[in-house]
């Protein structure tokens, strides 16, 4: 990942310096502890009739081979009129992040890139399986 100027735009997209916005943040998610446990994501899409956004459902793991929905994370900025292009975006965003492990970095690296990205936690989320449902 890339080092960011404190007086670079910041890559949230809110239009301030970063210095201002997420720097102090980032800051201590870096000093925070990765919450314990396994947790993997699965790329889709959110939304419905030609209104799609890349999406990013995260698991963790709640006994061994057993997984539960945790929260999901949504690029809101960017709008496509099928699942599977929304779905092909949120897979070559996830793949960018977790690029930053193979460097050496860590799981906290992968989460500040996806907010880099544009990624938004959603408190409410409702999981839809298969198309056409």
């Amino acid at each position: 990942m890339a080092k960011i100027g404190r007086n670079s735009l910041c890559p949230c997209g809110s239009g301030k310096k970063y210095k201002r916005c997420c720097e102090s943040r980032e800051k201590e998610m870096r000093k925070s502890v990765p919450p314990a446990g396994r947790t993997r994501y699965e790329p889709g899409s959110y939304g419905d009739t030609g209104e799609f956004f890349p999406s990013l459902l995260c698991y963790k793991e709640s006994d061994p081979d057993s997984w539960e929905e945790y929260y999901c994370l949504v690029k809101s900025d960017v709008c496509f009129e099928d699942e599977d292009s929304a779905t092909a975006a949120a897979t070559s965003h996830l793949e960018a992040a977790f690029s930053s492990m193979h460097a050496g970095g860590s799981p906290v690296d992968v989460a500040i890139s996806l907010r880099h990205e544009g990624y938004q936690k959603l408190d409410q989320f409702r999981v839809i399986s298969g198309k056409n449902e």
